[in-house]
């Protein structure tokens, strides 16, 4: 059995529970536990019919170890994965690794590491230093991003760049946690001629809100309302509009031109980084970009198909969409013949 540890909401955004999603749509032999606290991401879990565990949302470090050493003397737990955003991590995935072999999932460094396996795919090298206490297996850049496992199908198909933009993609994650995409759609509001595909995350608060600047403008819309694999939409858009987490690498690996809009502070050096590659057009943070400025950068892409192809071809060197496999391959071995750098 294989045990998750992760959270996800409207707050903390639902990209720590996609990534654990993908890694256990990839282990359909054994079986799947998670143990989470959030109403929005144990929704989203249950979708996928995994069994979990609900705990309280202000349990103490010390009683949720005690659960999880529970669970695992109960169960006969092979590998404990973790996956979160909490201010005491370091301390955390230490008391995890006397339990059991573990794997953490961390974007941000400059922890002690104590787990066998730890995996890093942010862009950013200056976010992948630790500090070694034990033999870990590191897995460190975006080669070993946990995008689900059909964005490499459209990484292997030929990214067609349109002469005129059509179809424009927003997305914004799972909950659109800084209310970016009415702000987006009422600056774009005159395009009446673009059709705009606008995705509904499932911990989504805004989506009347939304609604109603889409109908009282009379924009040209579709509503994509919680569907749990976009990349058939990413291939097909000539143009996305995004947050820098998850989703940007799954844009990256299928190779749509897209605007960077950061909703936190390691997103903006993400997208910084990533706008440097020649990859994506950054905006600004979520609460400085300017009506005029994404007014400017959405002109300069749609009468520019050059540029569009230069950051799609840029974009597809950066990933290649197997990153879930390269990791959950190490899982395996980890799990059958232990890790063997100890």
């Amino acid at each position: 059995m294989i045990l998750f540890r992760v959270d996800g909401n409207n707050s903390i955004g639902m990209g720590h529970i996609s990534s654990s999603i993908n890694i256990a749509k990839e282990l359909k032999d054994f079986e799947i536990l998670f143990i989470s606290k959030y109403g929005e991401g144990i929704s989203k879990i249950k979708e996928f019919g995994y069994d979990i565990r609900k705990i309280p949302e202000n349990i103490s470090l010390e009683e949720e170890i005690s659960i999880i050493k529970e669970i695992n003397n109960n169960f006969k737990i092979d590998i404990i994965i973790i996956d979160l955003l909490i201010d005491n991590y370091s301390e955390y995935c230490k008391n995890i690794s006397k339990i059991n072999k573990s794997l953490v999932v961390d974007y941000l460094g400059g922890m002690e590491v104590y787990s066998d396996i730890l995996i890093n795919p942010d862009i950013l090298s200056e976010n992948q230093n630790y500090i070694k206490k034990n033999n870990t297996i590191f897995y460190l850049g975006p080669k070993y991003a946990l995008l689900n496992g059909q964005v490499n199908k459209y990484h292997n198909l030929d990214k067609i760049i349109k002469d005129k933009i059509t179809n424009v993609l927003i997305t914004m994650g799972g909950s659109d946690i800084r209310d970016l995409t009415p702000k987006v759609l009422e600056i774009l509001k005159d395009f009446k001629e673009i059709n705009f595909n606008i995705v509904i995350g499932h911990a989504f608060k805004n989506k009347n809100k939304i609604k109603k600047v889409l109908d009282s403008n009379k924009m040209n819309y579709s509503l994509i309302e919680n569907s749990n694999n976009l990349s058939e939409l990413m291939y097909d858009a000539d143009l996305a509009i995004s947050t820098g987490g998850l989703t940007s690498f799954e844009l990256c690996t299928i190779g749509t031109p897209f605007i960077g809009i950061s909703a936190a502070i390691w997103e903006s050096k993400r997208l910084k980084k990533m706008e440097e590659e020649g990859i994506c057009k950054y905006l600004g943070n979520f609460n400085g970009f300017e009506k005029k400025n994404l007014q400017n950068i959405f002109n300069e892409l749609v009468n520019s198909k050059k540029e569009r192809e230069i950051m799609s071809s840029n974009s597809k060197k950066l990933l290649d969409g197997n990153g879930i496999n390269r990791v959950v391959q190490m899982m395996r071995d980890v799990i059958k013949d232990g890790n063997k750098k100890n």
